[in-house]
């Protein structure tokens, strides 16, 4: 094996108890640090492939959450790991393959996208459906402005030229699905732009039994730039933040783009501070990618969890735990409503109750 490769397997087994070799000894499989896996701690479900000469590089994938991306620097600090010789290194590895063109779908480049409406009439069904779901009437630039897709092939053709000449893939075409799913995706979804621009998280509108069966599911990913690395696949409400003012940002977090989007507009209108919902991640994988790679260390977490196994005070324990060596407090938030699962709903459905988590 590469003499790098084999200190860089060490020292994911070294970390992680769980850890064994796979794939003739050419990756580990570990728990996933992203969504929390599953609750056997001896099984995991993250494959860690193990890099086998100078041109190769450390990426893992999570068969339960689907999370896919590179090991590098930041990536070993956000796990807990850090070790500046490995460090040092898979960044070297990284750096070279990226050079090189060979390593496109695993960059972190955040890609002009441009939000845009073509189709009036399509737009204002999403519109419709949003103000059912939540009780909110948005207007059109409001949804561009939120980076919500009212329809996703508008948005696409809006930015053919950029995608074409970023996508991670060797033909012409700016789509990344056959072009009848993308009709299906536009006519029966309303999206919103993840924090890198690179997916769309799709909603779809109507029940169950209507569409293609390969996309009749309640949420679709979209891939813009058929990028393989989605570790910013979650939906984050665009914010101005100065780091320079002492002042404690507030950071809300919800499972879903509809649950934040109803905490936004229906409970907390006036107030300043990032809203995002993590789309199948983690609150505290979320919540650590936001001080490693934006840097973001004087805060407060407000956590609005789904009354499911993921909202648990174990959960939430966890997440105090790992922010109290920032001094931030952390306040979950609870829809207390009979029948109501989440914060996803009108007004009139939402009884809301908050207490700091000690």
């Amino acid at each position: 094996m590469f003499e790098f490769g084999e200190q860089f397997a060490q020292f994911i087994i070294s970390n992680f108890p769980e850890a064994k070799l796979a794939s003739q000894n050419r990756e580990i499989i570990v728990r996933c640090r992203s969504c929390g896996d599953s609750k056997d701690i001896t099984h995991g479900h993250m494959y860690i492939h193990i890099p086998q000469d100078k041109d190769d590089c450390p990426v893992y994938h999570c068969f339960k959450c689907q999370i896919s991306g590179v090991i590098n620097s930041k990536t070993l600090i956000e796990w807990g790991i850090y070790n500046p010789e490995i460090a040092i290194e898979t960044d070297k590895l990284i750096n070279k393959a990226i050079s090189n063109n060979k390593f496109k779908g695993y960059n972190s480049f955040h890609y002009p996208i441009y939000n845009h409406v073509n189709n009036i009439n399509l737009a204002y069904k999403k519109i419709e459906y949003i103000k059912n779901r939540i009780g909110v009437e948005l207007t059109i630039e409001e949804c561009l402005k939120q980076k919500i897709i009212l329809n996703l092939k508008d948005l696409l053709d809006y930015n053919r030229y950029n995608i074409s000449n970023n996508m991670n893939t060797n033909n012409n075409s700016y789509y990344t699905r056959h072009i009848n799913i993308i009709n299906s995706l536009n006519d029966n979804f309303v999206g919103f732009l993840s924090l890198d621009n690179n997916f769309v998280n799709l909603r779809r509108m109507y029940n169950e039994g209507i569409l293609y069966k390969g996309i009749d599911k309640r949420y679709i990913n979209y891939n813009i730039h058929n990028k393989i690395d989605n570790t910013e696949k979650m939906y984050v409400m665009p914010a101005n933040i100065d780091l320079t003012i002492p002042k404690k940002i507030q950071i809300h977090v919800a499972e879903g783009p509809f649950d934040i989007l109803s905490i936004k507009y229906n409970l907390r209108r006036y107030e300043d501070g990032i809203f995002a919902a993590i789309t199948g991640s983690s609150y505290l994988g979320f919540i650590t990618h936001l001080i490693v790679s934006y840097e973001i260390f004087f805060f407060d977490v407000h956590v609005y969890p789904d009354n499911d196994e993921f909202g648990t005070d174990e959960k939430m324990k966890q997440i105090k735990e790992f922010i109290k060596q920032f001094g931030a407090n952390l306040y979950i938030h609870r829809n207390n409503m009979i029948n109501e699962k989440d914060f996803g709903v009108t007004p009139d459905r939402i009884s809301e109750s908050i207490y700091k988590f000690n």
